[in-house]
């Protein structure tokens, strides 16, 4: 006989812990090689995301920037690439956000276009890259923002080479100084290489890029520019036929109107020989076709006869020609032939626009080793929206329709000055007067930036200049009614006085 077993109390239900974060122990247990196959996977699976997205070439040129800066925690990267004999010259390219951080891209891209220039000489004589501004799409994600913190250090740069792709080089901008070791281990060859390529890849989108769009505005442009010259010809043909029709129709008896028609008809001719000869010179121009003898010359004999040849038009205008010139000596590099075309034309639309006794100067000055040619007149002036368009083909500005002209000259002589290293400008003030300036390079050589410099700095002195002389002929119309004023009020106070007394 058995006792029975006591009563037991109910078993509790088992406790189960929950899991653990998960932990990419694969990766954390790799080998260095396996580590850094891995991060060459993960680049390029996130270089291709970059380069099928829907964004212009060039947010993802600033996509794969910021990628590469991520990826070594950096907090900005730039790329720089030696030219190529059949390609275009250096260039480089940095990421930005916008205007506030253009000078910390523009900084960066500084710093590496001159650390990668191989001698003092080079980095003396040759000009900088170009520079490209890449401009992101949206803010990159995970930016070390350390750089933005109040009171943080300015930036430490560093670059790395890339052996596989001669004469490119990566840069970076870090927060916070960064030991090379450190920055070989975030970013080995093989990184590099295929960041390169990625950069390289879309570099290529950008470039096919710009070529269609400018393809597709050249195309723009040449429609409306047949458009317009079908129209310029159009109307003065119209003309031209009803005045042949009248006379050939036998509708003209009196032979003083016919030779009227007549003279009509050989002036359409002549403007229509003109607006031909403009439209060939603009072809050439476009194509590249104009033969250009560049040679010193000097700037006082080129204005000087420009003068002696437009005196009788001055004459026949009243319009009196006036010449500040330099030293005969003083020499510019151009045609000259050009150039007498460019400063004719321009002081034959002054002479045009010009009242009686009014006054067209030719002056010639030197801005250092660039030559300045200015035509000024004391014309009606030209309104700020139509300065930016006057040197666009057949672009007329309202009030002057009035006036012959084909509407190509000015288009013309920009071109022409562009083509002799040079440019030609505008400086305006409305009711006051206009100043063209041409500025051409000097014996010793000019690059465009220092032409473009003389050319902001040449239109700036004639503001001023026009600005002044508005103030002075404010001051003299007002001279005359304060005089008259003073000279009212004298009489009546003697004749008050004499009343009184």
């Amino acid at each position: 006989m058995t006792d029975p077993l006591p009563p037991r109390p109910p078993s509790p239900a088992p406790s189960i812990p929950s899991p653990r974060p998960f932990v990419d122990r694969r990766v954390r247990s790799r080998r260095a090689v396996d580590r850094i196959a891995h991060e060459e996977t993960r680049l390029l699976a996130r270089s291709l995301d970059i380069l099928a997205a829907d964004l212009p070439a060039e947010a993802r040129l600033a996509g794969i920037l910021d990628l590469l800066a991520r990826t070594v925690g950096a907090t900005r990267a730039a790329v720089v690439a030696d030219g190529r004999a059949d390609g275009p010259a250096r260039q480089l390219a940095v990421a930005t956000s916008g205007p506030d951080d253009e000078p910390a891209a523009r900084a960066l891209g500084a710093w590496l276009d001159d650390t990668t220039k191989k001698s003092r000489a080079e980095r003396a004589g040759s000009a900088p890259a170009a520079m490209l501004l890449a401009r992101r799409a949206l803010l990159p994600e995970g930016r070390d923002a350390a750089a933005s913190q109040p009171g943080a250090a300015g930036p430490v740069y560093a670059a790395v080479p890339v052996a596989a792709a001669r004469g490119v080089t990566l840069g970076f901008a870090f927060a916070r100084a960064i030991d090379p070791e450190v920055l070989r281990e975030r970013l080995p060859p093989n990184l590099a290489r295929h960041a390169a390529v990625a950069l390289a890849r879309v570099t290529e989108m950008l470039t096919i890029e710009h070529e269609l769009g400018t393809l597709r505005a050249g195309e723009a442009e040449r429609g409306r520019f047949v458009s317009t010259a079908a129209h310029e010809l159009r109307t003065p043909l119209t003309g031209l036929a009803g005045y042949l029709d009248l006379i050939l129709d036998g509708g003209v008896e009196d032979p003083d109107i016919e030779r009227e028609f007549l003279e009509r008809s050989r002036a359409i001719v002549d403007s229509m020989t003109a607006l031909v000869g403009d439209l060939l010179e603009t072809s050439r121009l476009e194509a590249g076709s104009v033969d250009l003898v560049v040679e010193p010359f000097s700037i006082a004999d080129a204005l000087g006869d420009v003068a002696k040849s437009l005196l009788p038009i001055a004459l026949e205008r009243r319009v009196r020609i006036q010449t500040t010139l330099p030293p005969r000596m003083r020499t510019a590099v151009g045609d000259r032939r050009r150039v007498d075309q460019i400063v004719t034309n321009l002081a034959a639309n002054a002479l045009k626009y010009a009242a009686d006794g009014g006054i067209v100067e030719l002056a010639g000055r030197f801005d250092g080793t660039d030559a300045i040619l200015a035509v000024r007149d004391e014309g009606p002036g030209i309104e700020p929206e139509d300065r930016d368009r006057i040197f666009e083909p057949f672009y007329r500005i309202a009030d002057h329709r009035r006036i012959a002209g084909t509407g190509l000259g000015l288009s013309i002589s920009r071109d022409l000055a562009r083509a002799m290293g040079g440019d030609l400008d505008l400086a305006s003030l409305s009711g006051t007067g206009s100043t063209f300036m041409l500025v051409l390079p000097g014996p010793a050589g000019s690059t465009g930036d220092a032409v473009a410099t003389a050319v902001a700095d040449a239109v700036s002195f004639e503001m001023d200049r026009l600005e002044a002389l508005a103030a002075v002929r404010s001051a003299e119309r007002a001279r005359p009614a304060l005089r008259s004023a003073a000279l009212g009020l004298r009489p009546s106070g003697s004749l008050e006085a004499g009343a009184r007394s």
